[in-house]
């Protein structure tokens, strides 16, 4: 259902027990949506728990937008519509983006959340980019493209915007087998359903890619604050994700005081749609331990 948050309407799904231990997913992207992940996590999370899936403003069933969107807007939003359901406090989970969301929003708000999750995060532009153009080199020498890939890796310099579009603008050369650099070897049959949604909905991820992309918080590198994070934290990685880092896993095991690593083998960077069964009992079984 649509609800009124700050100015704008929210696409809001609730599944499961109201009296369940309540779980805020954010999705990826930038822009994905949640109905990938409602598709295949939905019911399955909802057996134990009281799953929240939030379109971030502007996205797939959310009001459209022409105005400006920020990391931190994005934020507000969140504690905005905990205030709005009468959670006192909620766990998060974030994929992929939306994991990066989800450690801003941890740092920020420590009394409101009780667990985080992250699946697949990229709190590092830099590193998240490099891991990708690497994990994508096979395929970037059968197209021609590894003298261009090499120069892009070359870079140096913190994040900016032109980094990341000449990185990602790179990986979109390889039209419509780009995808087979998320998914593990078992997977790539898959099939995001929300391919089947209409083509205004899909549209808008656009816009809020090319806005958020272009703001200083985009290129902020989010890991100096999971030494703030104070909720127990799990950190989901496929084996073959090509986001998250060597380097990123590194901080994560160092740095959070009540962290846990979990690698799915033989997963990508959809860990949820890959293997969903495993996935929903490991969500379901840190947050209710």
């Amino acid at each position: 259902m649509l609800t009124e948050i700050r100015g704008t309407r929210l696409y809001v799904d609730q599944r499961g027990a109201a009296d369940a231990l309540p779980l805020l997913y954010l999705h990826g992207g930038p822009g994905a949506g949640s109905f990938d992940f409602l598709a295949f996590q939905g019911d399955r999370l909802a057996e134990r728990l009281r799953l929240i899936g939030v379109d971030q403003r502007g996205v797939q069933h959310s009001d459209p937008i022409d105005g400006p969107v920020t990391e931190d807007m994005l934020i507000a939003d969140f504690e905005a519509l905990r205030e709005h359901l009468g959670f006192a406090r909620w766990a998060v989970l974030g994929h992929s983006y939306g994991g990066r969301l989800a450690l801003r929003y941890a740092a920020n708000h420590p009394s409101s959340v009780s667990h985080v999750i992250f699946e697949n995060p990229p709190w590092d532009m830099v590193l998240a980019t490099r891991t990708l153009v690497e994990s994508a080199l096979p395929l970037l020498t059968e197209f021609g493209l590894r003298d261009a890939a090499d120069e892009l890796l070359g870079w140096s310099g913190p994040a900016t915007t032109e980094m990341w579009i000449e990185r990602t603008s790179l990986l979109h050369q390889l039209g419509e087998r780009r995808m087979e650099i998320y998914l593990g070897p078992a997977s790539h049959d898959l099939k995001l359903p929300s391919g089947d949604l209409p083509d205004e909905i899909q549209d808008r991820a656009g816009y809020f890619a090319e806005t958020i992309t272009h703001t200083a918080g985009f290129n902020e590198s989010l890991l100096p604050l999971l030494h703030q994070l104070s909720a127990p934290a799990l950190l989901v990685k496929g084996e073959h994700d090509p986001v998250t880092s060597p380097e990123e896993i590194h901080h994560f095991q160092t740095d959070v005081l009540h962290g846990t690593y979990q690698l799915f083998t033989g997963a990508g960077h959809f860990v949820h749609a890959e293997q969903p069964e495993a996935y929903a009992a490991a969500v379901s079984d840190f947050l209710l331990r």
